[in-house]
């Protein structure tokens, strides 16, 4: 047999063509995810600290997470934002802010 000619390699197992793998789905998850909170919470700062300047406490906590967003680091992130929304207001939802 000359080179080319061997037999082609057969398609991964678990992938659908044209498809992205479950994993790189979940980052792309995540990543939306986190651009979209992190929108939201800049969109809400801009309105809530005229009127509770305290509020801008939580801005070097939300500053880290646009680190580890830029850093692809969409799990930590959202875990900053989490960490951030407690700071601001602990053991109330955050579902109105949002």
């Amino acid at each position: 047999m000359g080179p080319g000619t061997g037999s082609p390699t057969p398609p991964a197992t678990g992938v659908t063509a044209g498809q992205p793998a479950p994993a790189a789905h979940l980052q792309a998850h995540l990543q939306a995810h986190c651009a979209v909170t992190l929108q939201r919470l800049y969109e809400w700062l801009q309105t809530s600290i005229p009127q509770a300047p305290q509020v801008a406490g939580v801005i070097p906590l939300l500053v880290q997470a646009v680190q580890l967003y830029r850093a692809g680091r969409y799990e930590a992130c959202l875990a900053q934002i989490q960490y951030a929304l407690g700071v601001v207001a602990p053991g109330r939802p955050m579902v109105p802010l949002l």
